[in-house]
């Protein structure tokens, strides 16, 4: 059983602080380390996928936790919020709108696809604004903004997880059966080219490590953590 209070403010900035300096130490050990392996173009596109179900999966965790009544550390929520703003939407879905999506052009077979994800990368912005400042401060007293949180990240969470699903087995499969080899290595160029002028040469770890602090910060922190418990399958 956790705590009832899910992180308080001085533990997370401990939890952030030791992040850091490990960090900072994997940083220091070899040119190597420096280097992050990208992949190619579907690779890119699937591994970002995993960080967004990451941070949606703290997102589920708050949301449970808000209608179980604890309560809930602001610098925990709004950092899952901010990682789905920066990453997932300032990063992810516009390396998609600008590089994936036109590839398929005007092609029938992905047209309509396309249009949907298209609507949903607008929502998940919609939701990811509406949620910032709910999850600013969460009040014990304040009943509707948590109901209000509990709802939009429903829909965000319930969207995104079938929205990266159609992209992975519906859309991605499709780019290598619909451009030559030399335009997905382009692809793949112009995607390692776009995350790293956005983040930095080490973004995507630097965002890997702020959401195991959030995951360690809320007892989510180990993956057998979401084993169910023979209990629980009885």
């Amino acid at each position: 059983m956790h705590s009832k209070n899910l992180l308080s403010r001085r533990n997370f900035f401990i939890l952030a602080g030791a992040a850091g300096a490990g960090l900072m130490e994997g940083c220091s050990k070899s040119p190597r380390s420096q280097v992050e392996y990208s992949g190619t173009a579907i690779e890119i596109l699937e591994r970002q996928h995993g960080v967004n179900r990451r941070a949606l999966a703290i997102l589920h965790k708050i949301k449970n936790g808000i209608n179980a009544q604890m309560a809930i550390s602001p610098e925990v929520a709004g950092g899952a919020v901010e990682i789905i703003r920066t990453f997932l939407i300032g990063c992810h879905q516009a390396m998609e709108e600008k590089y994936v999506f036109p590839v398929f052009g005007a092609s029938q077979q992905t047209a309509e696809l396309i249009a949907v994800l298209r609507k949903q990368h607008a929502a998940a912005s919609q939701l990811a604004e509406i949620l910032k400042p709910l999850c600013a401060d969460f009040s014990q007293n304040d009943q509707a903004d948590r109901r209000k949180a509990v709802n939009m990240i429903h829909l965000l969470t319930y969207m995104s997880d079938a929205h990266e699903s159609w992209e992975d087995t519906v859309l991605f499969p499709r780019l290598r059966a619909d451009i030559s080899e030399k335009s997905y290595d382009g692809l793949t160029a112009q995607l390692e080219a776009a995350e790293t002028q956005f983040f930095g040469p080490r973004g995507y770890q630097e965002t890997i490590q702020k959401i195991a602090t959030l995951e360690q910060s809320l007892g989510i922190g180990n993956l057998a953590s979401f084993t169910p418990q023979p209990e629980d399958l009885s």
